[in-house]
């Protein structure tokens, strides 16, 4: 049986990360894990509450038990209702919590609403990852690290947007990702791989904003190639879709606290935190 105390654990862990507001990455992934857990506790109670029902109805069916087995199980099922109703209403709360948290804060969310709207041919926002979707075909050619000009403009906006972001609380982590279709060999000389390619459009896209005023040390570049795509790449690997830069939008990784870091050992998923799951 889980222990009321693990209940309480789950629920304070809800209560220190705060009700709504604009939340960190690892507070998000703190809450969602507390969710996870939550659900799971919920179906091992529901489990051991109808198992114990089902033993009740053979006892009374079979005759041979005393009253008072008969009202220990009855006691045991009413404790174990009580649990489940608690993490039932816990569930309900945490599943609010997460609806309502933002990675980003409204001011800065809304401007971000904006941008995209205006470039909706180039760029989709995302405002539960807190992320900006560059595609790219319409920001590179094919094989291209060179951003082209309808991209550059959408570029330009961007880190108007953020400059004008007056605390400048939020790092950036660019990640460029490809479909499956082979390089060729003219492509090869500069981008051996699509993993290289991948890498490099971020680059270039650090290195367009970098030139705008976006401050450097706060833009993080990395390339999936070919191995996170949104939808399965076609047989050929031809697959528009899967070709695509991601600008997630972070709290200042320099604020965080020694509340906020996990002692080492402790965290059985590692320290990194994938943005793009």
């Amino acid at each position: 049986m889980v222990k009321r105390a693990y209940i309480g654990v789950v629920g304070g862990a809800v209560v220190a990360l705060g009700l709504g507001g604009c939340v960190s990455q690892q507070q998000y992934d703190q809450l969602q894990d507390a969710y996870y857990a939550m659900k799971d506790q919920n179906t091992n109670l529901t489990n051991e509450n109808e198992n114990l029902r089902e033993s009740l109805d053979l006892v009374r069916g079979s005759g041979q038990q005393t009253e008072g087995v008969l009202e220990q199980k009855d006691r045991q099922i009413a404790n174990l209702r009580a649990q489940l109703d608690e993490t039932n209403k816990l569930l309900e709360s945490i599943d609010t919590d997460l609806r309502t948290l933002r990675l980003v804060d409204a001011e800065f969310d809304q401007a971000l609403r904006d941008l995209a709207s205006r470039y909706s041919n180039v760029i989709v926002y995302d405002p539960d990852l807190g992320m900006l979707r560059f595609r790219s075909d319409l920001t590179f050619n094919s094989g291209s690290d060179q951003v082209r000009d309808n991209a550059q403009q959408a570029l330009s906006a961007l880190a108007d947007v953020i400059k004008n972001n007056t605390n400048m609380s939020y790092e950036l982590q660019i990640v460029g990702h490809t479909d499956s279709e082979p390089i060729s060999s003219g492509t090869a000389q500069r981008h051996p791989t699509n993993t290289h390619l991948s890498v490099h459009r971020s680059i270039a896209v650090k290195q367009a904003l970098t030139s705008l005023g976006v401050p450097a040390d706060r833009v993080m570049v990395a390339g999936w190639g070919e191995f996170r795509p949104t939808v399965p790449n076609s047989p050929g690997g031809n697959t528009p879709q899967n070709r695509r830069v991601e600008i997630f939008f972070r709290p200042d990784s320099g604020s965080i606290t020694t509340a906020d870091v996990v002692p080492a050992g402790n965290d059985p998923a590692g320290s990194f935190t994938d943005p793009t799951k």
